[in-house]
């Protein structure tokens, strides 16, 4: 394991599979480049051949519309069961999870709930996995990230217009 922690990066190691992650970016495209020049030196280093499986995760905020709460937003888009409450008390926040699931088996699991730290916001997560095929390259893995990314970017925006819209 190395890090890096003034530059948000961590590199994780082990006989079964290799982790990248960058914290903080301004730009996505150039946390995958920097990625891809990583992986050109560790990957012949540890001699991992091809298919190559990826997973892609990406977080982050989104700020709210002027005035939307997003704890009442997502409950009232999802809202709870009273009789819930008398199993484990008054359900205090809600939050969505969806699961996409493309006929390659490349999956989408996303998250979205309020950000408790900053109540005008939402946080929100998606971890987006290829299927058993993997790439066939680095580079076409790599591609694969840098459009996995920005397919992150896109479904976190629309998902949390849709909601707000109600």
């Amino acid at each position: 394991m190395f890090t890096d922690p003034p530059k948000g990066r961590v590199l994780i190691v082990d006989p079964s599979k290799i982790e990248l992650t960058e914290m903080n970016v301004p730009a996505v495209s150039a946390a995958v480049d920097r990625m891809r020049d990583d992986l050109r030196k560790i990957v012949p280093v540890l001699h991992v051949v091809p298919p190559f499986r990826l997973k892609v995760e990406g977080a982050g905020t989104i700020q709210a519309l002027e005035g939307l709460d997003p704890v009442a937003t997502l409950k009232a888009y999802a809202p709870p069961r009273a009789t819930w409450s008398e199993v484990a008390g008054k359900c205090a926040f809600a939050g969505l999870r969806y699961v996409f699931a493309g006929d390659d088996g490349t999956q989408h699991d996303v998250h979205l709930e309020p950000l408790f730290s900053q109540p005008d916001k939402f946080f929100i997560t998606i971890t987006s996995s290829t299927g058993p095929q993997g790439a066939a390259s680095l580079d076409a893995a790599i591609d694969q990230a840098r459009h996995e990314s920005e397919l992150i970017e896109r479904l976190s925006d629309r998902i949390v217009a849709d909601v707000a819209s109600g």
